[in-house]
């Protein structure tokens, strides 16, 4: 155990911790990667905004302000 601590340890200067929701995440990371292809050629209708459950919506806001604060969360 001590080992595989030691390893988390150094790695851990490589790791990226996202506190926030994965479904909420993921959802913007899918959306982003539509917006690549869709610049790249790769799709020919622009990619419609994230449809996110009901649920999960107060969350997605949260998220979306947090990493897009301003202006450009109303663009997600």
């Amino acid at each position: 155990i001590q080992k595989e601590i030691k390893e988390l340890e150094q790695d851990s200067n490589e790791l990226t911790l996202i506190e926030h929701s994965p479904y909420c995440f993921g959802k913007i990371l899918d959306y982003f990667r539509l917006i690549e292809l869709h610049s790249q050629g790769l799709m020919s209708e622009e990619p419609a905004l994230p449809k996110v459950q009901e649920t999960q919506k107060r969350r997605f806001d949260k998220v979306v302000q947090y990493y897009f604060p301003g202006e450009s969360s109303k663009y997600i």
